[in-house]
């Protein structure tokens, strides 16, 4: 009798230390604001003001979990969905697409499985003064991949400052299909992003190298002089840069080459008019008091036009404050200015302001203030 009760209880001593292990936990953004947009590439556009959700950082809802597996194993995910804060709805298609992985790390380093933040995009908006946010994101300018559907990620133990990020995907962007074919489409892009980088005390510096290359059938569109077939075309992407913090100032720069075999047919970047892009940043970021920092940036991008022709170029500069009232609260307030060249506007490879799901709509002046509470 004895030993058939302490059977049970051998087994929820030997279950309870596993289940305590187990963590879950929501976490999120919710930011509005004040945004005024102006300068529209179209002279018959008037200037906007409106509330807007996502006048810094996109707000957003997730849940993320982690389970101790014994010996140095952890599995973990993250599910992350999109909000309009303004309205109310989901944004991005719904469901959880800003990111949706599961992931396994060890001594290895740590393994993940599904749609994730591609290496080069992490390091670029690590870079920028901004962090790929506010109106005076650096990718406003600055063409980068952000998600890939599918992804392997990777990411290598930390060697004396030393890591690697990879990423790779067989179809990062949707599959091919019969609806896809002959109309401009890339589908089964196969990608592949490597991040080595090293960080010592007030030193970060990285280099992204990326191949995107494309699966597609479709065939040149009447008429037209820009190719849509994509059938084993591929973009190569090169970006080198870093972070070095002063005390008073911490300085950035990044450089970037992006090579088309045929045009930029990369579904993040909206420049399938483009073929070769050169860009770069430089920006500083200033401690104002104990909560206060001031920052500022300049984005410049030069980009061949397939159809022949000047280059397009586009360039941005931009300066904020942030405010901390708390660890979890911020009070902010970002001017961004574009210019483009008419050769840009030309061939729709212009230029706007945007931020977060705020898309620039054309504007080429955007001033946005808000509140940012995280969770």
């Amino acid at each position: 009798m004895k030993k058939r009760l302490l059977a049970p209880a051998l087994a929820s001593l030997i279950a309870a230390p596993a289940f305590a292990q187990s963590d879950v936990s929501i976490f999120g953004t919710v930011d509005m604001g004040y945004r005024w947009s102006g300068n529209n590439i179209d002279s018959t556009v008037s200037s906007r003001s409106r509330i807007d959700s996502g006048t810094s950082v996109p707000s957003r809802i997730g849940f993320r979990g982690s389970e101790s597996l014994g010996n140095g194993l952890t599995a973990s995910f993250i599910l992350e969905a999109a909000i309009n804060t303004a309205g109310g709805e989901l944004l991005g298609g719904g469901g959880f697409s800003r990111q949706a992985f599961v992931s396994l790390g060890g001594r290895f380093g740590a393994l993940a499985l599904g749609r994730q933040y591609t290496p080069g995009y992490l390091l670029t908006s690590e870079i920028d003064p901004f962090a790929s946010v506010t109106v005076g994101q650096y990718n406003n300018v600055y063409l980068t991949e952000y998600r890939w559907n599918n992804q392997i990620g990777y990411v290598s133990p930390n060697w004396g400052g030393f890591s690697v990020a990879a990423g790779y995907t067989l179809n990062g962007y949707g599959q091919e299909s019969p609806g896809n074919r002959g109309l401009g489409a890339a589908g089964d892009v196969h990608a592949l992003s490597v991040v080595p980088q090293y960080r010592n005390g007030p030193l970060l510096v990285g280099l992204h190298l990326q191949e995107l290359r494309a699966k597609s059938t479709g065939k040149e569109a009447d008429g037209s002089s820009v190719p849509v077939s994509y059938d084993g075309k591929k973009v190569r992407v090169f970006d080198f840069g870093g972070t070095y913090d002063l005390g008073p100032v911490k300085l950035a720069a990044s450089y970037g080459v992006r090579r088309a075999d045929v045009a930029d047919f990369s579904a993040d970047t909206g420049t399938i008019a483009g073929k070769d892009s050169r860009q770069w940043l430089v920006g500083a970021t200033a401690p104002v008091g104990a909560a206060g920092k001031l920052l500022a940036s300049y984005v410049r991008r030069s980009t061949e036009v397939v159809a022949g022709g000047a280059d397009a170029r586009a360039g941005q500069w931009a300066l904020g404050y942030e405010h901390a009232l708390s660890k979890r609260t911020s009070l902010y307030g970002t001017y961004a200015s574009i210019n483009n060249n008419r050769s840009a506007r030309d061939h729709a490879l212009s230029s706007s302001v945007g931020a977060g799901y705020n898309t620039g709509d054309g504007y080429q002046n955007s001033f946005a203030t808000g509140i940012r509470h995280s969770f």
